[in-house]
């Protein structure tokens, strides 16, 4: 798909095929481009979701084949496709000469080439190698990206210099008014073999107790948590590889690091992502108008500062890491807590009419809506087409969530790794939360008379899905 040119095609109707050629108009070598479109062109809490796709699920395809792609917005807006190549070059596919009007409607698929009457097609071309599609959305028309000038031909070369402009000068001060997405593209030449490996599988295990802020209240064990839960998925769970965070370890930089740079780069469609996370959770009020009851909810990493939501891990910053791995299944399991005092909105124990006959260190309260953590972000996602995800949490929206009297896990976490550990057999997440269902309640109940914690599952994936395989 490179720099293109226009040839009539032969077949039942007359296409344009879009093949490669060398082309002087293209901009000077900009360095690693693909890099800096991507990171550069971001929206780290938009008001609104972006999905971009193609029809080879593994996002692979060979020269001389074609490419189709997908688009779909939870607001309407005007669209700009942005392809950067791999040799750097930065073009646009959309607006077209074809396709001139980019304003799309919300919530409908836009498919490029159109799949009736459509009168060219992609072809892929050289060079060949890794490639970045982008998705960019705008409620408002983009100046330095004319659609005048883009309607012109049928991929146009603007440079990464032009997309940087738009971004300054469009988007970088109003991430309420736009959304983006990517996926990337190998291309390869026509013989190349293309591995069929089974999926592999990865774990991020985060836990923190101790909190560099010491107005934020200190927990007890939710490092072990993590640390028994990085064991027992690593032998019992078959990972193929690990990344272990722990109180200090766990810097809100470096859990981005990890999720967002170092899977996104090491995993490939049809990978299984599990991410875990024991800790302080809260709530605050969105900023951004895409929650419906108007709060944000957030994961507290060590290097948090009380009450400066600015350096919380909020839903929507970690719903758009989580969609930056599209294609992969991921499972996020939370012990989370927002214990009383941690929050501006404080929610006491005794705010939810119980009477818990427990000393206020064994508990881990997740408050109004803490289990709503990604789940609206996940919701979002799949209106728009991304799917396979699950979120396992460790008690209802309105309940506590329990460290164990033994001092030695939290609940759900030591009932899970137990569950794993002693099976003979494959554990699906499914029957987990079943085994969890029945084993957390009737614990608390025998332990901490008045408490309750009842498991929840959100579950999005295709089954079966193997805690265990």
């Amino acid at each position: 798909m490179k720099a293109f040119r226009d040839q009539l095609f032969q077949a039942s109707l007359p296409l344009i095929v879009l093949f490669c050629i060398s082309s002087p108009a293209f901009a000077q070598n900009l360095g690693n481009s693909r890099a800096a479109i991507v990171e550069e062109v971001r929206n780290e809490r938009p008001g609104f979701m972006v999905r971009v796709d193609v029809d080879h699920k593994n996002r692979i395809y060979r020269e001389d084949e074609f490419l189709s792609i997908t688009v779909k917005s939870e607001k309407p807006g005007y669209l700009y496709l942005v392809y950067c190549q791999a040799d750097n070059k930065v073009a646009v596919l959309f607006p077209n000469k074809f396709q001139r009007d980019n304003q799309i409607p919300a919530n409908r698929e836009i498919v490029v080439p159109p799949q009736e009457g459509a009168t060219f097609r992609i072809r892929i071309g050289r060079p060949l190698g890794d490639e970045v599609l982008k998705a960019i959305v705008s409620l408002e028309p983009l100046k330095e990206l004319d659609a005048k000038s883009l309607t012109q031909d049928v991929m146009v070369d603007v440079g990464y210099a032009t997309v940087k402009a738009a971004y300054v000068a469009g988007l970088r001060d109003r991430p309420a008014g736009w959304g983006e997405h990517y996926v990337k593209i190998k291309t390869v030449a026509k013989d190349a073999r293309i591995s069929s490996n089974k999926p592999r599988r990865f774990g991020v295990f985060i836990g923190i107790s101790k909190y560099k802020d010491r107005s934020i209240q200190q927990l007890a064990i939710c490092d072990k948590d993590a640390g028994v839960m990085c064991a027992v998925m690593t032998e019992s769970g078959a990972l193929d590889q690990t990344f272990l965070l722990q109180n200090d370890e766990a810097t809100l930089s470096n859990i981005e690091e990890v999720i967002r740079r170092k899977l996104t780069k090491l995993t490939s469609p049809g990978d299984e992502i599990f991410i875990f996370w024991s800790g302080h959770g809260g709530r605050c009020a969105d900023d951004n108008g895409d929650e419906k009851d108007g709060m944000d909810e957030y994961l507290v990493p060590w290097d948090a500062i009380r009450n400066d939501y600015s350096t919380m891990l909020l839903d929507d910053a970690f719903g758009r890491w989580v969609q930056e791995l599209d294609g992969r299944k991921i499972v996020v399991i939370l012990d989370t807590c927002h214990s009383a005092g941690q929050a501006t909105n404080e929610k006491a124990i005794a705010s939810y009419g119980k009477s818990i006959s427990t000393d206020a260190s064994y508990t881990k309260s997740l408050g109004d809506g803490a289990v709503d953590f990604l789940d609206g972000e996940f919701a979002r996602t799949k209106d728009i087409g991304q799917k396979e995800t699950a979120i396992l949490a460790s008690s209802k929206a309105s309940q506590v969530s329990f460290e164990r009297r033994e001092g030695d896990l939290s609940a759900m976490t030591y009932f899970l790794a137990n569950l794993l550990k002693s099976s003979n057999g494959p554990v699906t997440l499914e029957q987990a939360f079943v085994h969890l269902s029945s084993k957390v309640p009737e614990y608390i109940r025998e332990q901490f008379p008045g408490g309750v914690q009842e498991p929840v599952l959100v579950n999005q994936t295709t089954p079966p899905l193997y805690l265990r395989p």
